[in-house]
């Protein structure tokens, strides 16, 4: 066989190499076609247009001062009976603490007693949701 008989040999078998791996690796992808996407978005009225404060009862610990409680209070009368999320970040943003429930009227108290926040030393920032 001459040489240059051979590369096109060669080439040849190639892209038929090449062709049946396109055609095994779509033979083997499955697509689901019977789930529905919906996409859209929705407006809602915030139940406090006003802000909520965030309290700290606090312990003395050793040199340091140690959250007992967060209170969340001067929530409006609209919200109660709404969930409530809590967090206690620190200066990187790390979680320190969190706790969930419902508004009970015009305030929100989270016991932290057993997560040993030092308000000096630890905590950042309070983040604080209210949901229907």
């Amino acid at each position: 066989m001459k040489k240059h008989a051979r590369k096109y040999v060669a080439a040849a078998l190639a892209v038929a190499g090449v062709a049946g791996l396109s055609l095994a690796a779509a033979a083997t992808l499955n697509v689901e076609t019977s789930k529905e996407i919906a996409i859209g978005s929705g407006t809602f009225a915030p139940c406090d247009t006003d802000g909520v404060k965030v309290s700290y009862d606090y312990t003395t610990l050793g040199t340091g001062f140690i959250i007992e409680n967060v209170t969340v209070s001067d929530i409006a009368a609209e919200c109660a009976g709404e969930a409530i999320a809590v967090s206690l970040t620190d200066a990187d943003g790390d979680q320190l603490a969190s706790g969930t429930g419902t508004v009970a009227g015009t305030s929100f108290e989270y016991d932290v007693t057993g997560d040993a926040i030092d308000i000096a030393l630890d905590l950042g920032e309070a983040t604080v949701i209210i949901s229907g």
